[in-house]
């Protein structure tokens, strides 16, 4: 359940674990451990494997405990290649997030500078308009002070 104020995640209870991307790699460690056995050559070696493991958004909770409850059998090749695919993964979102950030504000300036060219064409207009005003009260003077001088 995601919480939009703090930009923190929790899974259910099933997992303990609060997913939060302040937290650091070694309080992820020390939650999990009360559920898992994590070897010291993850702490050693790999400290953000965990981490990773809960923050990544492409596996859901039972995948999640697949690979926390295989990481103590596993070889350290294998916890080594798997550690490289999730930073891969995340650097990869994190390419697309700022992919989209930077198109949606080319749109939001686009957009932004539709509404100012609205503004600007709504601002000649007022002043042609002004302008034809005040000719026309000029025209008006003009042939007032004409039929005056005619009339003398």
């Amino acid at each position: 359940m995601a919480d939009p104020q703090t930009n923190t995640t929790t899974n259910p209870p099933s997992t303990d674990i609060v997913v939060d991307k302040n937290k650091s790699a070694e309080q992820y460690i020390k939650e999990s451990e009360v559920k898992y056995i994590i070897p010291n050559m993850i702490r050693e070696k790999f400290p953000d494997l965990v981490k990773l493991i809960y923050e990544t958004e492409s596996m859901n909770i039972e995948e999640r405990e697949y690979w926390m409850q295989i990481m103590p059998i596993m070889t350290e090749e294998q916890i080594s290649k798997f550690r490289d695919i999730l930073v891969n993964e995340k650097n990869e979102l994190a390419k697309l997030d700022k992919e989209y950030e930077e198109e949606m504000a080319k749109i939001n300036k686009k957009h932004l500078k539709e509404i100012d060219e609205t503004q600007l064409k709504q601002k000649m207009d007022s002043i042609k308009k002004a302008e034809a005003e005040a000719q026309h009260a000029e025209k008006s003077k003009e042939d007032n002070l004409l039929n005056q001088l005619d009339n003398l």
